[in-house]
């Protein structure tokens, strides 16, 4: 499964759910949280996850394909 497979509106979900989490992470308000939640719940039941076989896999999937990268490159 690639990038592609996914559809265009759950691929930004996984991204305004990466923003959310850091955003949360960064300030933890209950109005941070508040937003988190709704993101996770949009992107929990989003109708994407009806069409495969394997949801656990399919998720991983998602999320590897838009994770922040989380290396950096070295000073030179």
């Amino acid at each position: 499964m690639t990038d592609t497979d996914f559809p265009a509106d759950l691929l930004e979900l996984q991204r305004r759910w990466y923003e959310a989490e850091a955003s949360w992470s960064a300030d933890p308000t209950e109005e941070k949280r508040a937003a988190f939640a709704v993101v996770g719940a949009e992107l929990y039941a989003h109708p994407y996850w009806a069409t495969v076989g394997n949801r656990h896999e399919a998720e991983m999937k998602l999320k590897q394909a838009v994770r922040p990268s989380t290396t950096s490159e070295p000073a030179a």
